[in-house]
């Protein structure tokens, strides 16, 4: 198994911005260690998995699930990180019912584990209004994935020996876009209501797809003297929900999209935007960050331990 540590993730960004955790290989005998010690748990996250009929992506998923079911200690579930399917936004009935089909059946076949989802922008059914797809078309929007999973709604909790997980929406509509990052005022209250009810010793996670910190979005091109970032790429009100979790004993704020790795330690919270199963769009790596997903090993006095690990996935060349 190739990992990727923290320590291996240090890539300088430039001058400009001072560090991006970039991904190399590294051993994983120590995590195997760590994740032995009492009352700690392992999970992996897979996120931006893509998977369609093309570019043998559901033969990806495949081989990543087999890894998966390898690794030593064994994870206690699967938490996915959003854009399961490639891609539900711009397709029509047919297509979108497809895509969510054989995401599920290349789960069913090839793995037993426990599996929580979370919303991806990918994972929206016809916001795009192609293919004679309206608002009134059946499953429209965010009720085909809600149908398909079987949740009620698209954001909810969940608790795992000691730690209490928060699997947020942060896909929302938009006037000028498909869509763009953050929480509606419905899904804040509910936040800041569930932190309150949390136990106070009780370590938390929240999950996110769309990140809410990361300097993987950080732009090279200064534009009108400004450095700016798509409303797309970053949840708004991300100063107010990091100054919010980090008063809840929130340890761990997990993200995907980008397609690219790094950590950040800001307020006491660890934030990482997790690599794509599916590196870049399942045509190779993103970027310099190879197809993989995250482990993470949970200790009950509240630490993290994080690997970005790679399994093998060879692109097909187009």
């Amino acid at each position: 198994m190739v990992s990727i540590s923290r320590r291996d993730l240090l890539r300088g960004l430039g001058a400009a911005f001072g560090a991006l955790f970039a991904g190399r290989a590294g051993s994983t005998t120590a995590s195997a260690q760590e994740a032995s010690s009492p009352g700690t748990f392992r999970f992996v996250h897979l996120t931006d998995i893509h998977v369609q009929p093309e570019l043998k992506a559901a033969e990806g998923m495949a081989a990543c699930l087999r890894h998966v079911a390898q690794l030593d200690p064994a994870p206690d579930f699967i938490l996915t990180g959003g854009d399961l399917v490639m891609d539900a936004l711009e397709q029509d009935v047919q297509r979108t019912t497809l895509l969510f089909e054989l995401f599920t059946q290349v789960l069913r076949d090839n793995t037993s584990l426990p599996v929580h989802h979370c919303l991806g922008n990918h994972d929206v059914f016809g916001w795009g209004k192609k293919h004679g797809v309206t608002a009134e078309t059946p499953r429209y929007g965010k009720k085909m994935f809600c149908e398909v999973f079987g949740y009620e709604k698209t954001y909810y909790t969940f608790d795992h020996k000691g730690w209490r997980f928060f699997v947020l929406d942060s896909v929302q509509p938009s006037d000028k876009l498909l869509y763009e990052g953050g929480l509606d005022p419905e899904q804040w209250e509910w936040l800041e209501e569930q932190l309150q009810k949390k136990p106070a010793n009780m370590p938390g996670v929240i999950v996110s797809h769309i990140p809410f910190v990361t300097v993987t979005v950080l732009p090279d091109a200064v534009q009108d003297y400004q450095f700016r970032i798509g409303a797309a790429s970053l949840c708004k009100g991300a100063q107010k929900v990091s100054l919010l979790i980090s008063q809840h004993n929130v340890r761990l704020a997990l993200s995907g999209h980008i397609h690219m790795v790094d950590e950040v330690e800001y307020r006491g919270v660890k934030y990482v935007c997790d690599g794509a199963v599916s590196g870049r769009w399942w045509k190779g790596a993103n970027k310099g960050f190879p197809e993989g997903y995250g482990v993470f090993d949970l200790s009950p006095d509240g630490t993290v331990k994080y690997q970005y690990v790679t399994y093998g996935w060879q692109a097909v060349q187009t």
